[in-house]
């Protein structure tokens, strides 16, 4: 049976809620795989001190080989972020001019989430140095920080963000290790890049954990063969076409791109307001297109986002009746 179960369990874990005037909704489910190693993470408000009580955060951890990395990073990575020097000069700074997202306040964000990242990692490897169980999980994370003027991912590995904004889509980048700056590190830290595997073996080049690829001498954490580090991505929000935000990991974008899992959400939209049954759908046609792995996806919705038109649901209606008298047709033949 290998890793996979001889058939997938479609039991879903949800979770819905509204975040500062924005709608959200989470969907995960085991599929194929024997357990279930992704996690998530919503905290709305962000914290209750000052100026992120105004502000949501939503984290989607995909983890492999064990469950620990990714459900200890879900529980303590706004944790680690808050306990920045640089998290703190925020609040230092917006209290005096609460609203006020300069590029100074950007810029202090942005470091803060990569040493955010980089204490936790350290933290886990101190906590696994310390321990017997020799542990070897390791997690991708996708986050967002969502104030009332910006979006703040941070991606580490091959989770994804993607913001739907009318037309257009923004999307972080994964972290492969055969994409050349990815490369390039794992060469240098003396490692090598077969059949798209770090060492032949690990599908990403950044992640948190995976303490077995970070124990070069000599190279820091993030000249390792796997880096902790993750990319941050600040975006100016646009109230008038900023429709909504997907967080997902891999096992939804094996089979979509980005485009086509924003025009399958938009479609869904159009037809039903329930956000958890559109999440739901998203993982069912997932798990229909042949994903394999486990699956997770967070949906935040903004003011722009499509509603529901009754002709596209009259549209539906129509197509789910034909369906089913073929259906009905093909029993009635076989009888």
């Amino acid at each position: 049976m290998g890793a996979f179960l001889d058939k997938p369990k479609t039991d879903k874990q949800n979770s819905q809620g509204v975040a500062h005037g924005a709608r959200y909704a989470v969907a995960s489910m085991q599929g194929w795989r024997i357990d279930m190693e992704d996690a998530h993470v919503v905290k709305i408000p962000m914290s209750d001190e000052q100026p992120f009580a105004n502000w949501s955060f939503f984290a989607v951890f995909d983890g492999h080989a064990g469950t620990k990395a990714a459900q200890h990073c879900a529980e303590n990575i706004l944790k680690s972020l808050l306990a920045t020097s640089q998290f703190q000069k925020v609040v230092e700074k917006l209290s005096n001019k609460p609203g006020t997202m300069d590029s100074e306040t950007m810029n202090l964000l942005e470091e803060g989430i990569k040493c955010g990242f980089l204490n936790l990692d350290a933290k886990m490897q101190e906590r696994s140095e310390q321990s017997d169980d020799n542990e070897r999980s390791g997690t991708t994370a996708i986050c967002a920080i969502v104030t009332p003027t910006h979006i703040l991912l941070a991606n580490l590995g091959d989770s994804r963000a993607v913001l739907s904004r009318r037309s257009k889509i923004i999307g972080t980048e994964d972290h492969k290790p055969f994409l050349p700056k990815e490369r390039e590190r794992i060469v240098n830290a003396g490692g090598s890049v077969m059949i798209q595997r770090v060492n032949g073996s690990l599908a990403v080049s950044r992640a948190l954990g995976d303490f077995e690829y970070k124990a070069v001498p000599g190279l820091n954490v993030t000249q390792q063969l796997v880096s902790p580090e993750p990319d941050v991505y600040p975006i100016e929000r646009d109230p008038k076409d900023d429709e909504f935000l997907l967080l997902a990991c891999d096992g939804i974008y094996d089979v979509m791109d980005n485009r086509e899992l924003c025009d399958f959400v938009q479609s869904r939209l159009r037809i039903t307001d329930d956000l958890s049954s559109v999440a739901n759908q998203v993982l069912d046609a997932c798990l229909s297109k042949g994903s394999r792995d486990n699956m997770t996806v967070i949906l935040v919705c903004f003011d722009a986002a499509p509603k529901v038109d009754p002709e596209a649901v009259r549209r539906e209606e129509e197509w789910r009746e034909k369906i089913t008298e073929r259906v009905k047709g093909r029993s009635m033949t076989v009888c």
